[in-house]
């Protein structure tokens, strides 16, 4: 049976909630292709491949002390072998730094299709159909492939999480791992010690309507901390200096999928929006009542944000 294959993508001996996303979304499209979802991981050793076969019901595990650092040498070689070794119909990859790296390059070399930045795979009349963001998120294309493989990257939050199950099968595939162009030396943080909101639940983000940084701080940051979650900031909040560079959401920014995520004072451009529009629940505080945000806010309040954010942290106590 072919498999519909997840790249895990990790960092730091953990595996991405990107690619939990992935295994939902592999399950999925496996199912109406009559497929089986599979998992691939490279490493220097088969722990996070562990952890994956939680999540589908086999991985694939590529071991070289050339895999402990991620290259777009390495990796894709790794990969390359293991799609040609195996029955692989199609190969996920998260739309990240890492994926984005080298999924073209894994393309190429095994003569697949390829559609980035996807939102939905579904299946029609027996082949999978991709959605994706064009025009930085503003309007949405269909494509078909005519190749017989297919690699695709998704965006973070086009799919639920997959939730942990009884562990399957790690198989190990042998693979020489030839030359290797670069040499990472160390990985550094571009801000060490800040929070990474993509990882968030709860994210209450305030844009230029909050008006100053006193302001931002009494009802943004506060109405954060009070249901648990972190804050965030559109562009101009952080250009104006009102909080970090790492709070941004955007299309410059950070991208995020949290279960809630409360917008005040934020119009809605077509760059923020591109970075929160995964959100399960969106609930968006404007007095424009024409602002961009309110057409994919889940809850829309036409109101003051000085007014209803106090008046939420006095129903929380």
């Amino acid at each position: 049976m072919s498999r519909i294959l997840v790249i895990a993508d990790y960092r730091d001996g953990k595996l991405s909630e990107a690619t939990l996303e992935l295994c939902k979304a592999a399950k999925e499209i496996a199912s109406g292709l009559g497929a089986t979802a599979a998992g691939a991981v490279f490493s220097k050793d088969d722990s996070i491949a562990n952890e994956l076969a939680k999540y589908v019901p086999e991985v694939l595990s590529v071991v070289d002390p050339k895999l402990e650092k991620y290259t777009s040498d390495g990796y894709s070689q790794a990969a390359k072998a293991v799609i040609e070794s195996q029955d692989v119909q199609g190969v996920l990859f998260a739309h990240s730094y890492d994926g984005v790296d080298y999924a073209a390059k894994v393309a190429l070399s095994v003569d697949a299709a390829i559609i980035t930045n996807c939102n939905k795979i579904e299946i029609s009349d027996g082949a999978p159909l991709f959605t994706r963001s064009i025009y930085n998120g503003k309007i949405n294309e269909q494509r078909k492939i005519k190749t017989d493989k297919f690699i695709a990257t998704l965006e973070k939050g086009a799919y639920d999480k997959e939730e942990a199950g009884d562990a399957g099968t790690v198989t190990p595939v042998s693979v020489t791992i030839g030359d290797i162009r670069t040499i990472v030396k160390e990985i550094v943080e571009t801000m060490a010690g800040a929070v990474d909101i993509s990882q968030a639940k709860i994210i209450v983000a305030g844009g230029r309507g909050t008006k100053d940084q006193d302001k931002f701080n009494d009802v943004i940051v506060s109405l954060a901390k009070k249901l648990g979650g972190e804050f965030a900031g559109s562009r101009p909040v952080i250009d104006s200096g009102w909080t970090e560079a790492a709070r941004q959401v955007g299309q410059s920014g950070k991208t995020v999928a949290p279960i809630l995520y409360i917008a005040a004072g934020i119009s809605g451009s077509i760059q923020h929006v591109a970075g929160m529009k995964g959100s399960q629940c969106i609930v968006a505080v404007n007095k424009d009542p024409e602002a961009p945000i309110f057409n994919i806010a889940t809850y829309g309040i036409v109101a003051d944000l000085f007014e209803v954010l106090p008046a939420i942290m006095e129903e929380l106590g």
